[in-house]
C-alpha cells in the first residue's frame, strides 16, 4: 500500500475510533491530525471535511470482505444472493453501532445525500439489480416490479429499519428485520 493510502486508512480508522470514544462533534481534525501525527494538509488531501470521512466510513463498496463475497457466491438461489448482498451494509451498520450510525444518518440529512446511493457503488448500482433480475427471470422473486424498482424499494426499506433502529437505541434485531422486509418486498415465500 503506498503511504498515501496508508495515511487515508489510518486517518479513517483513527477518526472512527475517537468519534466512537467522545463523540463525533467533540473530536477535532487537530485531534485527529495528532493522534496518528500527521498533518492537516494530510487529512484535507485525502477528506473535505469530517463528513466526507464518515461517508467515506460507511461507503457501501468499501466494506464488502472477500468473506462477503464467497457468502454470496455460496448461495445459488438468486433472490437469496441479493438479500445478501444488501445485508452487508446492515451487518456494517451494526458493527458501526448505534452512535455512529446516528452520526451517518445525520450527515446525511445535513448535506442532502442518501446514505445507500446506488449511483456511487458497483454493487448497488449493477450487481444486486442484476441478481434480482436474474432471480426474477428463475421466479424466485414474485414481486411485478423492474429489477430497479425493487432495488429502489429495497435501499429505502433498509433506510428505514436502519434509522428505525438507531432511533431505538438498537433496540432490536436489525438483520433479522430487513430480511424479513426484503422477502415481504421480493414475495420470495
Amino acid at each position: 500500500m503506498s503511504a498515501r493510502g496508508a495515511t487515508k486508512e489510518a486517518i479513517l480508522t483513527t477518526s472512527i475510533n475517537l468519534f466512537n470514544q467522545y463523540g463525533f462533534e467533540n473530536v477535532t481534525i487537530n485531534q485527529i491530525c495528532q493522534e496518528i501525527n500527521v498533518t492537516k494538509t494530510a487529512f484535507y488531501y485525502h477528506f473535505k471535511s469530517k463528513d466526507e470521512l464518515i461517508s467515506e466510513f460507511f461507503s457501501f463498496d468499501n466494506f464488502v470482505s472477500n468473506d462477503d463475497l464467497l457468502n454470496i457466491l455460496a448461495v445459488t438461489d438468486f433472490a437469496e444472493q441479493a438479500i445478501k448482498a444488501m445485508e452487508i451494509f446492515v451487518k456494517h451498520i451494526v458493527r458501526s453501532g448505534v452512535e455512529m450510525t446516528k452520526e451517518n444518518y445525520r450527515v446525511h440529512l445535513r448535506n442532502q445525500i442518501l446514505p445507500l446511493d446506488k449511483s456511487k457503488s458497483a454493487l448497488l448500482g449493477s450487481i444486486i439489480p442484476a441478481l434480482l433480475q436474474r432471480a426474477k427471470d428463475a421466479g424466485q422473486i414474485k414481486n411485478p416490479a423492474s429489477a430497479e424498482e425493487l432495488l429502489d424499494t429495497m435501499c429505502n426499506l433498509a433506510n428505514g429499519v436502519i434509522l428505525n433502529w438507531a432511533m431505538t437505541g438498537g433496540s432490536f434485531d436489525i438483520l433479522e428485520e430487513t430480511r424479513k422486509q426484503f422477502e415481504i418486498l421480493l414475495v420470495v415465500k
